[in-house]
């Protein structure tokens, strides 16, 4: 029996319209959710799918965002196996495995890079970060990932037969 991810949202913009997306219903076979510390100055990589089978939902959190302004050079970043880097800069969700594939390719491994500064990083949904005191050490950032996939893999197409054709006799 499959795993079901609910999936549920609305987006509203502040003084416009509201835009409600009916529940969505995912269902794998497997899934894991990972939570990983990731120091500044420090890279770390995940493994998120260990078979050779599609993932179809993943959402990527953390304790701390990049900031909007912030340099390239001082930003939390994500990269898939393959696929250049994304900056952490808001909670990350995807759905759907053609959607996954096309935009993150096989995601067999992602990638981590803390390279925020605790000056310039945002906390939670997006609010101020404390502000480092010298020789304070600086907090690493907490990232959850929750991915959805199957895990088997197709039966095996059988081997064609060794056995000869049989013979037919010639027609009088």
């Amino acid at each position: 029996m499959p795993n079901i991810i609910n999936v549920g949202f609305s987006i509203q913009v502040e003084g416009g319209p509201q835009v409600p997306v009916a529940p969505i219903k995912i269902p794998v076979e497997a899934y894991d959710k990972i939570e990983v510390s990731v120091k500044p100055g420090a890279e770390v990589d995940i493994d998120v799918q260990p078979g050779e089978k599609a993932v179809s939902f993943l959402l990527i959190k953390s304790s701390m965002y990049t900031p909007s302004d912030a340099a390239d050079d001082k930003k939390l970043t994500y990269q898939p196996q393959g696929k250049p880097a994304i900056s952490l800069d808001n909670p990350q969700i995807y759905l759907g495995t053609e959607s996954i594939t096309t935009l993150l390719g096989a995601v067999k491994k992602i990638k981590f890079s803390n390279k925020l500064e605790d000056e310039a990083a945002g906390s939670g949904g997006g609010a101020a970060g404390t502000i480092a005191t010298a020789g304070a050490e600086k907090d690493p950032a907490v990232i959850e990932i929750l991915v959805g996939r199957d895990a088997t893999l197709p039966a095996p197409a059988p081997e064609p037969s060794s056995t000869p054709a049989p013979e037919t006799a010639p027609s009088p």
